[in-house]
């Protein structure tokens, strides 16, 4: 029969590395069982005594000693708890969130993400062939290189038709590779 009554109340989420023996010679650092906002919401036990918050620093879910020259000796055990109340904003540390840690939001088909400023991103749809390049406004022009001066390829469709405006110099003994049709104006 079910459980009939109050559900546990939790007011914390709380994650260990579990206990990690060092092998391998030293280290100063050791992996979190989660992302810990600080130090002081991190317990770190090194051969069952308990660390002062000010021998460590935390980065996401990595703990390293700090100074960084104090080292994990080969053989310690090793444990952190992480203990993160509910409800409160967790700030991952900067360079850590990855692509698939960002949700798709309300971009579609065809756009992309891109900055407007200093911590802003919106969604911005990819411009169509039409308006890229567009030269029917006076004092616009169509711009290429003239130079080629590392070694480059350039693959051509064969769906589309390719043009550049010359005169277009090699230099040196670099190699300029074209797979497809390129017409040179």
């Amino acid at each position: 029969m079910s459980y009939i009554g109050k559900v546990e109340l939790k007011a914390s989420d709380i994650r260990t590395s579990g206990v990690i023996t060092i092998s391998g010679g030293a280290t100063n650092t050791v992996a979190l069982g989660g992302s810990a906002p600080s130090v002081q919401t991190v317990v770190l036990t090194v051969n069952g005594v308990t660390q002062a918050t000010n021998t460590y620093t935390i980065a996401g879910s990595t703990l390293t000693l700090s100074p960084i020259t104090d080292f994990f000796a080969d053989g310690d055990t090793v444990e952190a708890i992480t203990i993160n109340d509910i409800g409160t904003t967790i700030t991952p540390a900067d360079g850590t969130v990855t692509l698939p840690k960002i949700s798709a939001g309300t971009g579609t088909v065809g756009q992309y993400l891109k900055t407007d400023g200093v911590n802003t991103l919106s969604w911005s749809t990819v411009a169509s062939a039409g308006t890229i390049g567009d030269i029917t406004t006076a004092n616009n022009f169509f711009q290429n290189w003239n130079t080629i001066d590392v070694n480059t390829t350039s693959t051509f469709a064969t769906s589309i038709n390719a043009a550049i405006i010359g005169p277009i110099t090699v230099t040196g003994s670099f190699v300029w590779t074209v797979s497809g049709i390129l017409n040179i104006l």
